[in-house]
């Protein structure tokens, strides 16, 4: 596959190219509206709509849905806000996000552009052994108990942690 990557940050420009590959220090819209119509046979954006602004997001599907070929793919990946442990745990730790698209978003979005068959794919489930548990058929009340208090530590872990921090430092 024929592939060309964009990045706005020029150090990983250098990274891709010291790798080989073809690549262009440039901003998704600028260099989208640069291409004629119908040229791109392909679309693939990882973890990049969630830093844009409405307005810039909605130009952008824009610009793909006009630079790509007919029959052409688009795909866009982004953190699920609809999982709380991704919000909480990755979503707000990067400051330079936006804000959280709801795969519904994203999908009304793609629909409204003129994008047709958008199927949400979910990837990276969530570990079966960290979610809560149910009661075993048949357990004894002590086996209940340890599984309803494990399950009550998970979610008042999640839930019920700090409500405020302090970050404290020193400069040597």
């Amino acid at each position: 596959v024929t592939a060309r990557g964009i990045d706005i940050n020029g150090s990983m420009v250098d990274v891709c190219r010291q790798q080989g590959l073809d690549v262009a220090e440039a901003d998704a819209l600028t260099y989208l509206r640069a291409q004629p119509d119908g040229s791109l046979g392909g679309l693939f954006a990882a973890q990049v709509v969630e830093h844009l602004e409405p307005r810039y997001l909605t130009s952008l599907l824009d610009a793909a849905f006009d630079t790509l070929r007919p029959g052409s793919t688009i795909v866009l990946e982004t953190i699920n806000p609809a999982c709380w442990f991704a919000f909480f745990e990755s979503y707000i730790r990067d400051i330079t996000h936006v804000r959280p698209i709801h795969p519904d978003t994203l999908t009304y979005l793609l629909i409204a552009t003129g994008f047709q068959h958008v199927d949400v794919r979910y990837r990276a489930p969530y570990p079966e052994h960290d979610k809560l548990q149910p009661l075993a058929p048949h357990a004894s009340l002590g086996d209940a108990v340890d599984t309803l208090n494990a399950n009550v530590d998970k979610l008042n872990g999640l839930l019920f942690t700090y409500l405020d921090y302090a970050a404290v430092a020193r400069r040597p």
